[in-house]
């Protein structure tokens, strides 16, 4: 799990918030951040959701690409809404509260508890393992 923070969400991270004040001029108005999170939701949450997924059915539970997949299937709609309800809070206080250079460690504490919900409901949904 950690090889996934350090080595993909940490630079993620850190590049989306740079992009992101980049392209909004660092504003901090409501209107903007309002902006931000939305953009965040609609582009990010879904592929770091679905990286996340993939990872942990390939590396962590050492499944087949074909089951993962299947999982995927069957969980990500379910996993995609909890993030919806969940995130955008987080995105409007990082964004409108957290300065810049402090953003990813403040979205990284708060995706350790994201990560135990999706851990939690891995294992919960977790397809046998193959013969």
């Amino acid at each position: 799990m950690q090889l996934f923070g350090c080595a993909y969400l940490g630079p993620f991270g850190h590049f989306l918030h740079l992009i992101l004040d980049k392209i909004f001029k660092g504003k901090k108005d409501t209107s903007t951040v309002a902006k931000k999170v939305v953009l965040e939701q609609l582009t990010s949450s879904p592929w770091n959701n679905l990286m996340f997924m993939i990872y942990y059915g390939v590396v962590v539970e050492g499944r087949p690409l074909r089951d993962v997949k299947t999982k995927i299937k069957k969980d990500y709609p379910t996993v995609q809404y909890t993030s919806w309800t969940f995130w955008p809070v987080v995105g409007w206080i990082n964004h409108l509260y957290v300065p810049l250079q402090f953003r990813v460690i403040f979205h990284s504490l708060v995706a350790m508890c994201w990560g135990i919900f999706l851990n939690l409901r891995a294992r919960s949904m977790a397809l046998p393992k193959a013969k």
